[in-house]
């Protein structure tokens, strides 16, 4: 009877252990209405090798390459997303893209999206420095807005404008907080 026990516990902790994955989303509106545009997921399993993000967003300006980034401020349910403060760097070094290495880029730096002749976005990419929940809790974007800009991002690399702490990518014009989902 106590190896039944045992082997009990051992398959319990099994099936728990088996799918810590966290997944949260950020439901996408145009700034500063209720006007629903889509819906952007966020994956990391227990053993992190990045975030998986993926999703689509419709209704914005087609055949467009625009901004994408995570804020640093939480905004409210109106979706004003001007309240969501500056892109989320808390390693407060300069702007870049994901593809460059943490010492050149902050944590919310996401690069662009290309928009479709419809105005249809789709995402596909992984962050291997951003964290979902506890793994991190410097690099956690639960409870922060992601935002789609109406320019496209230079990436930080043009010395020109604001290039260097947004990437000339202009204003918000669709925002989302990240939940757990």
């Amino acid at each position: 009877m106590k190896d039944i026990f045992v082997v009990a516990i051992f398959i319990f902790a099994l099936i728990n252990t088996a799918d810590q994955s966290i997944h949260a989303n950020a439901q996408m509106y145009l700034s500063g209405t209720n006007d629903y545009m889509g819906e952007v997921n966020f994956y990391m399993e227990e053993q992190p090798f990045g975030v998986v993000i993926s999703g689509s967003v419709n209704r914005l300006r087609p055949s467009s390459v625009l901004g994408f980034h995570i804020h640093s401020k939480p905004i409210d349910d109106s979706h004003n997303c001007t309240a969501g403060g500056a892109h989320f760097n808390p390693y407060n070094v300069s702007h870049g893209m994901p593809r460059d290495p943490i010492t050149q880029r902050h944590i919310g730096d996401l690069g662009n999206i290309q928009t479709d002749e419809t105005g249809r976005a789709y995402v596909g990419l992984v962050d291997h420095y951003m964290s979902l929940g506890t793994y991190n809790n410097l690099t956690d974007v639960l409870g922060l807005p992601l935002m789609i800009h109406n320019l496209t991002d230079d990436g930080g690399h043009t010395g020109k404008g604001q290039s260097n702490t947004t990437g000339n990518a202009g204003t918000p014009i669709a925002c989302g907080t990240i939940r757990l989902g």
